[in-house]
């Protein structure tokens, strides 16, 4: 399954990638350092037994990845931060 609901904060020029919902992380895809392009898939979550594919909201750099595969994740918790010098809408 795919989401548009997925929750951003920006600061700083920083895309804060929030969990759209509570769940389990099954794949992260994307590390610190690697450059992800708009679309691409950065992170699987499995909630209410279907999988649901996580997308970066534009391109940039990954500067931080806050979650693991197996981690138990709450509503809007942060999952990773992407740097983006494009800006971001």
């Amino acid at each position: 399954a795919q989401l548009s609901g997925i929750s951003t904060t920006v600061q700083g020029g920083e895309i804060h990638l929030k969990s759209p919902m509570p769940g389990m992380v099954i794949t992260v895809s994307a590390r610190e350092g690697q450059a992800v392009e708009k679309n691409e898939i950065l992170v699987i979550l499995e909630a209410m037994k279907m999988q649901n594919e996580i997308k970066a909201p534009c391109d940039g750099v990954v500067t931080r990845v806050n979650v693991q595969p197996g981690e138990t994740i709450e509503h809007n918790q942060s999952l990773l931060v992407i740097s983006s010098s494009q800006g971001y809408e």
